[in-house]
């Protein structure tokens, strides 16, 4: 953790994180108030380029806690709902794009009834990555949509209606 406090190393201590979040599982208990701590407040901190992999490590954070995750759910909504509006070309739209995964992951860690005030919006986020013609924004926005198909289940059919013409048509784009 004191290397994720010293700019310098940052980035790279966030990324290390998030690689050893993914294997803690129940492990996190004794460490998720801590990196939720420190990781939140570097969301408001910390340049774009570090907010990327600290987005990464909440969602291994989120991953690997589950339902434990519930009392960082709402506060950490908080602090990246303007990350899911990014549409400038580089950094930003990466950000969005792991956001966007980020939040997927919150989904499925506490479950639809929790998650069920943000749905629409998200959901509308996520269309609205399909336009903006990147192929990073496009692929995450499905990769959304086959979350909130696995956690809503029947809730996701009227989606579909939507979703797979976009699907479709993103499969006829040629690829460069």
């Amino acid at each position: 953790m004191a290397l994720v406090n010293d700019p310098a190393t940052q980035r790279s201590a966030c990324t290390a994180l998030d690689g050893l979040l993914e294997i803690l599982h129940d492990s996190i208990d004794q460490y998720l108030q801590l990196i939720m701590e420190r990781l939140s407040g570097l969301l408001e901190t910390a340049p774009i380029s570090v907010k990327a992999v600290v987005v990464g490590a909440i969602g291994s954070a989120a991953h690997a806690s589950k339902e434990r995750f519930l009392p960082y759910f709402q506060p950490t909504m908080g602090l990246l709902k303007h990350f899911l509006v990014l549409t400038a070309e580089g950094e930003e739209q990466d950000l969005r794009g792991i956001t966007m995964d980020a939040v997927g992951t919150f989904a499925e860690a506490v479950g639809k009834e929790v998650f069920r005030p943000y749905y629409a919006d998200l959901m509308q986020q996520a269309f609205q990555g399909i336009e903006i013609g990147s192929a990073r924004l496009r692929e995450c926005s499905f990769l959304f949509f086959g979350v909130m198909a696995r956690v809503f289940e029947e809730e996701f059919a009227p989606s579909l209606a939507s979703v797979v013409p976009a699907l479709i048509n993103s499969c006829k784009l040629e690829e460069t």
